[in-house]
């Protein structure tokens, strides 16, 4: 057996996955087993805060990325103990950290996490930072978990779309006889999530249902899909950066709506944003989603029903195709751990926009 552990905290910032993975040579990667711990609300404002400028940033980031180990240190023995393994028995884990700041228009990208910790207190090799290879090739960084979709989930025969609905929402498009494809769309829980702490003290809309009992204000959605980002074409990647408290000012009183109607608005901004995002790719076909998003009923029924006015077809969770959803970014992650120790360059040009494909991450190795 060729066992790995991926580990993906997405920018929602809800909490740290964790994916036990097999990637023995000549067969097909299998998803064995995950657990997810939340952040606390204290650990949510921590990193939060981060992803804009402010105060002792470098002492704050340093905290911050001790906070990240542990946890993720945690969440790996958790694994180890519930499956029976112990440290020696991983090749290694692949840390995705925890995303502040996002620029490939200037270069870079940070996700914090300090990884020489997480390799001391997990007893494992880590690899870490898979974004920066591909940006230094020209690439967005993002969103690097298309390569794997095409592993995985493609399909000789049928168009496939995979719609991962994180804090940001992006696109695997699966088409045969094409390259694989993908971009970031735009907001997917980041704003809703922002708006249920800040209105009603909660962490998420669950199921939608507040969404749903507001009403859609036509007017701050058409200021909010204004935005250069929704127009531009891919490749493109995007953030807590761009979508966020700010974002929302940017139509004057829009804090003056009430709560459910904010609430709805920035609900049918995510679903609108897919749906017509889609239109780059100019073909149809089946959607599956996977991530957080994909939990939120009333998201989802938006999401289907402005799809098929795009001409889509059926769009389901990617349970239908075998895979847990809340757990495939781990196991992307895992693969990309894989990639790594192999030194198997990974072909992002279709998608990221990077010159050639690269080895992607860094090596933070246990002392044994």
């Amino acid at each position: 057996m060729a066992y790995y552990i991926g580990l993906m905290s997405g920018t929602s910032i809800d909490g740290i996955d964790c994916v036990l993975a097999d990637f023995s040579e000549n067969r097909k990667p299998e998803y064995l087993a995950g657990v997810a711990l939340d952040w606390s609300p204290e650990d949510r404002r921590m990193f939060g805060s981060l992803t804009s400028p402010g105060n002792d940033e470098i002492h704050r980031a340093g905290i911050a990325g001790c906070r990240y180990a542990e946890k993720a240190a945690e969440a790996i023995h958790t694994l180890l103990e519930k499956n029976g393994l112990a440290p020696d028995d991983i090749m290694a884990v692949a840390s995705h950290g925890q995303t502040i700041r996002h620029e490939p228009e200037n270069g870079f990208t940070v996700q914090i996490g300090n990884h020489a910790l997480l390799a001391a207190l997990s007893g494992i090799d880590v690899v870490a930072d898979f974004r920066s290879a591909d940006i230094a090739l020209g690439g967005q960084g993002a969103p690097l978990v298309p390569a794997f979709h095409q592993e995985i989930l493609s399909s000789e025969n049928s168009n496939r779309f995979i719609i991962n609905i994180g804090g940001i929402s992006n696109v695997t498009a699966l088409i045969p006889g094409r390259k694989t494809s993908g971009y970031d769309l735009g907001p997917g829980n980041t704003l809703s999530d922002l708006l249920a702490e800040k209105l009603f003290n909660i962490p998420c809309d669950r199921d939608g249902i507040l969404a749903s009992e507001g009403t859609v204000n036509e007017n701050a959605l058409r200021c909010f899909l204004q935005n250069p980002y929704f127009s531009a074409r891919p490749p493109k990647s995007t953030g807590r950066e761009l979508f966020n408290e700010g974002f929302l000012l940017k139509f004057p009183g829009f804090e003056t709506l009430s709560p459910r109607d904010q609430m709805a608005t920035v609900c049918e901004l995510t679903a609108r944003s897919i749906a017509e995002g889609l239109d780059f790719l100019e073909a149809k076909g089946d959607i599956y989603i996977c991530g957080g998003g994909c939990h939120n009923s009333y998201l989802m029924k938006r999401i289907s029903a402005l799809a098929r006015t795009h001409g889509h077809g059926r769009v389901a969770t990617v349970q239908e195709l075998g895979i847990d959803p809340d757990f495939l970014e781990g196991f992307a992650f895992a693969w990309l751990g894989y990639c790594f120790m192999k030194r198997i360059p990974v072909n992002m040009t279709c998608i990221t926009g990077s010159r050639r494909p690269v080895i992607m991450g860094c090596l933070y190795p246990h002392s044994r």
